[in-house]
């Protein structure tokens, strides 16, 4: 079982929407793949269920079109209830959540999601001046939440 499963949401040509992409393939090269997984995804869909009740963490990275451009937050997600998981190809990480506890009976234990506030979401490769600055917070705020999740979750073995 893989203790955090971090899954990087957007769309790598839509300029700020590719800062998910971008952490994932900084974390990709600096976390212990054996106890943690990258996932990379254009949006949240039903097939990510099945991977989801194998991690005991979960940890959503996305851009989002509604914080201040540049900041970085990191909240905690609850699953939906299971009727509210309805299925569609699209769906919100507690839709997600509650359709992984309805599916295979058990869900992550802890779910949580870092956003990042984008300024342009038009069609271009490159990641705006605020976000590009974001990006060293963001991945030490990933890297910190990693570290703190193993030693809980080696704590609680021994």
């Amino acid at each position: 079982m893989r203790r955090v499963l971090i899954v990087a949401c957007g769309n790598p040509l839509r300029g700020d929407d590719a800062a998910g992409w971008r952490i994932a393939e900084a974390l990709e090269a600096r976390l212990p793949a054996a106890e943690n997984e990258v996932v990379t995804c254009r949006q949240l869909t039903p097939e990510l269920a099945e991977r989801m009740s194998r991690a005991e963490t979960v940890l959503f990275v996305d851009a989002s079109a509604t914080a201040a451009p540049g900041s970085v937050s990191l909240e905690p997600v609850a699953a939906a209830r299971a009727a509210a998981a309805t299925l569609t190809h699209h769906l919100e990480p507690a839709a997600l959540l509650g359709l992984t506890r309805l599916l295979y009976g058990r869900a992550p234990r802890r779910a949580f999601a870092l956003l990042i506030g984008g300024q342009s979401f038009s069609l271009a490769e490159e990641l705006s001046e605020p976000v590009r600055r974001a990006l060293p917070e963001a991945l030490g705020k990933i890297e910190a939440f990693v570290t703190q999740r193993t030693a809980e979750s080696r704590a609680v073995r021994i």
